[in-house]
């Protein structure tokens, strides 16, 4: 007995006279290679074997749609809900990529789209789920940022990773349309429109090269790769292949039918067996020292999972700690703060930093760099001596205070941009969260006790220390971001301490504190500094100062008459 005797009893029913091995074969080879469950490939193997003995076709269609009726509808809201064996799929889910890809199907290439699809699309904030997909049926209504009910769709199962097969019996009913976007198969694109996965091809100039090594995790051996940087006039990217690669730097190259992989937040071009890789030739084209030039980043352009990045910044402060790693060997590690004149963020060094940590600042520029994120602020991560340069003075001149400085950044920029320490911005508030007021916190972890115990496991601590946090919703009129004001700059703001804060909610109820609350500030403009969280979830603003922007009436009014012309 193999796993398909039943539907090559099924096939066997509708084609007699095909052979039941090559029908099993055939089974086998659709899940194997296309992932495709034997339900779901029935009708495509139906058509196979009609057309290889001659049996007429036309109760194909009728065969897979009896196949999906003998298996109940499940419907769901969420993809934890799901499991491996779950056929004739319903659930409403947003489309969050969308990639075409060419590929082979019976001898036959065939379009067959695939990215990333997340649940719960009407519920606001929550932990949504993101599970990849294949539309082996290319339905010309799934488009990023659509939100579509799946009909009969099927779960599958791959190294441990779920997904969803949209299959060519599946329905797609879009709920709320999105946007498609068109490119030419093959037509390069600009660098700094590379955003998701999927497959691209570019034109760039190569910045730079090395060679590295892959452990692969299940310990059988290890993969040479090269990494390195390509960039354009728009921007650079880094790129991993996967394949020999001779290039000298500096030379301008083509690469065909490369596919695109984010890592946390940073997309790669990775460059394998089916990528074409060519000399090119642009006497326009940007300059190697040019384009190094321009890819010097900015703290306010780092992302998590960023490699290879060129930085000039100013180390603030150093402090070295010793441990011993997990063989027993003595290490230490080198961290601090850093900054630009575009924001602050941490900064961790792996070996003897060339400069005496004690005697900063000192300004210095970071090459090959890698980036990561800790409680969703960047951290620059020097693994050698040899990344680090010292500048004798700041690019940015002298006139800047990089201690004090606190980075004016407009609220819209904010909330589209990386993660960012040191910025201040201005918005009106138009929501008060009700959980406003004084609240728990564990007394480890710092994290909100919810029902008097810490939500983290791990922790286990149900002690609390008292705290005052206010939640809110800043808007100008373009964007909107969460704001989080803390202990400090909340008792400043409304001029009344924790205690009394306490006391008022004890007497008077904390819905009554949060209304009085919504009186004073809805609508009213406040000015905050802090430090950003930008994640899948949007943008929020941890502030440690806020103030309300006093309107000047009279200037208010002569700059209102200078606008509109009136005297």
């Amino acid at each position: 007995m193999s796993d398909y005797d039943a539907h090559v009893a099924e096939v066997l029913k509708q084609v007699p006279d095909a052979d039941p091995d090559k029908v099993s074969e055939a089974f086998a080879r659709y899940e194997k290679d296309f992932l495709i469950p034997p339900e779901d490939a029935m009708r495509s193997v139906l058509r196979r074997f009609q057309s290889d003995t001659g049996t007429p076709a036309q109760s194909s269609q009728q065969a897979s749609s009896n196949q999906r009726q003998n298996i109940p509808i499940k419907k769901v809201e969420k993809l934890s809900d799901l499991s491996a064996d779950d056929r004739n799929v319903e659930i409403e889910v947003e489309i969050v990529t969308h990639n075409p890809r060419t590929t082979m199907v019976r001898g036959e290439e065939k379009i067959v789209p695939y990215g990333l699809i997340e649940d719960q699309p009407w519920s606001e904030g929550g932990n949504r789920t993101r599970w990849e997909y294949k539309d082996w049926g290319n339905n010309p209504n799934i488009a990023p940022g659509a939100v579509v009910r799946l009909e009969g769709v099927s779960v599958n199962e791959y190294q441990g990773r779920m997904s969803i097969n949209v299959n060519q019996a599946s329905r797609v009913v879009v709920l709320r349309e999105g946007v498609r976007t068109v490119t030419t198969p093959g037509e390069p694109v600009e660098i700094n429109n590379i955003k998701s996965e999927g497959s691209v091809t570019v034109v760039g100039r190569l910045l730079a090269t090395r060679k590295d090594v892959i452990h692969r995790k299940d310990g059988s051996g290890s993969i040479d790769v090269v990494r390195g940087r390509i960039a354009d006039d728009s921007g650079a990217i880094g790129f991993l292949s996967w394949e020999a690669f001779d290039h000298d730097v500096g030379s301008l190259l083509k690469i065909e039918n490369a596919q695109v992989r984010v890592f946390r937040d940073t997309p790669e071009i990775n460059i394998g067996t089916s990528a074409k890789i060519e000399i090119f030739h642009d006497s326009n084209f940007a300059s190697a020292d040019d384009l190094v030039a321009r890819s010097v980043s900015k703290i306010e352009d780092l992302r998590d999972g960023s490699r290879d990045v060129e930085i000039i910044v100013e180390i603030q402060k150093m402090i070295k700690r010793d441990f011993e790693g997990r063989d027993g060997e003595a290490k230490s590690v080198w961290s601090g703060d850093i900054a630009d004149p575009t924001g602050k963020c941490r900064c961790s060094i792996w070996a003897e930093p060339p400069f005496d940590f004690e005697s900063t600042p000192v300004v210095v520029r970071l090459k090959g760099v890698r980036v990561r994120a800790w409680q969703g602020i960047p951290d620059i991560t020097v693994d050698n001596e040899s990344q680090i340069e010292v500048l004798a003075a700041p690019p940015w001149g002298d006139d800047i205070d990089l201690s004090n400085n606190v980075v004016e950044v407009d609220l819209q920029d904010l909330s589209t941009g990386a993660s960012r320490v040191g910025i201040s911005t201005k918005g009106t508030i138009v929501s008060i969260r009700e959980d406003s007021g004084v609240i728990s916190r564990c007394n480890k972890c710092r994290r909100v006790l919810r029902d008097g115990e810490c939500s983290v496991p791990t922790c286990e601590s149900s002690e609390g220390v008292d705290d005052v946090r206010l939640r809110m919703v800043m808007d100008n009129g373009q964007s909107t971001i969460s704001l989080i004001v803390n202990k400090i700059a909340s008792e400043s703001l409304i001029g009344m301490s924790m205690d009394e804060i306490s006391s008022f909610i004890a007497e008077n109820g904390s819905m009554q504190f949060v209304q009085n609350l919504r009186e004073r500030l809805l609508g009213r403009e406040l000015k905050a500094n802090g430090r950003t969280i930008v994640d899948e979830q949007g943008a929020m603003l941890l502030s440690d100062e806020v103030s309300v922007v006093e309107v000047d009436s009279a200037l208010f009014a002569t700059e209102l008459r200078a606008k509109w012309g009136v005297q």
